[in-house]
């Protein structure tokens, strides 16, 4: 009798463990606005864009990335990094970019959405046709 209540015990404790360990619902933390307290409405992963400039925007941020294509939950269409490092502020420099969009407040006026860079690369240039 009481090698089956260790058992049990033992059968208990290792379903519970599993269980809490094992949860897939991990929110990612931000480290660009954990002041703000912004939420991530959208995650993006591997999508092409391209860095443009101050000078060839109308968005007074220092540099704004240009999704290739529409995104979900990217509101305004450009995405303004908190984190683009200084090796990727190319004017016209393509890059394949993943990342968290993250919400903006209704007493905001933004012209990008905001954006946590998570990892980037250049794309290789194409080679003439």
């Amino acid at each position: 009798m009481k090698q089956l209540t260790v058992l049990n015990t033992t059968i208990a404790l290792a379903v519970l463990f599993t269980a809490f360990s094992c949860s897939g619902d991990v929110e990612p933390t931000s480290s660009c606005f954990p002041e703000e307290n912004r939420k991530i409405i959208e995650t993006v992963s591997n999508i092409t864009a391209t860095i443009l400039g101050p000078e060839t925007q109308d968005c007074p941020r220092d540099f704004i990335i240009e999704p290739d294509s529409d995104l979900p939950n990217n509101v305004l269409g450009l995405l303004s990094p908190c984190n683009l490092e200084e090796s990727f502020q190319t004017n016209g420099l393509s890059v394949q970019v993943s990342g968290f969009i993250y919400e903006s407040f209704e007493t905001e006026d933004i012209c990008a959405d905001f954006f946590e860079i998570t990892e980037i690369s250049v794309m290789p240039k194409k080679a003439p046709e």
